[in-house]
């Protein structure tokens, strides 16, 4: 647990509600940056594997959160940290993979 789970939970045991949501506050207010979406459209994606081998590539950009292929509609939807990675860098790792990536709706 983290210190201010410890806190919060000590703080309830001795009946200190103020003090628990001051607690609970302050673990709330170290919040991860806005995540960003993307999606592309993927060329190249013609068997059942494809889409195993797009998704280990986009994934392995750091800030990479999670990535959805539809492999009929042959695009992948990217939700990635922009403080640590862009567009750019993830179409650049599918291309690296063999399937080039352009960003589009």
């Amino acid at each position: 647990m983290n210190r201010f789970t410890v806190l919060t939970l000590g703080a309830l045991m001795l009946g200190i509600p103020a003090l628990a949501s001051l607690a609970f506050a302050q673990s709330t207010t170290q919040a991860s940056p806005a995540l960003a979406k993307a999606n592309f459209y993927v060329e190249n994606m013609t068997c059942a594997l494809c889409p195993v081998t797009v998704k280990a590539a986009m994934s392995g950009v750091k800030g990479v959160r999670s990535v959805n292929i539809d492999f009929p509609a042959r695009t992948a939807h990217v939700v990635f940290n922009p403080n640590l990675t862009n567009m750019a860098a993830i179409a650049h790792a599918s291309e690296q993979a063999g399937y080039p990536a352009k960003a589009g709706s």
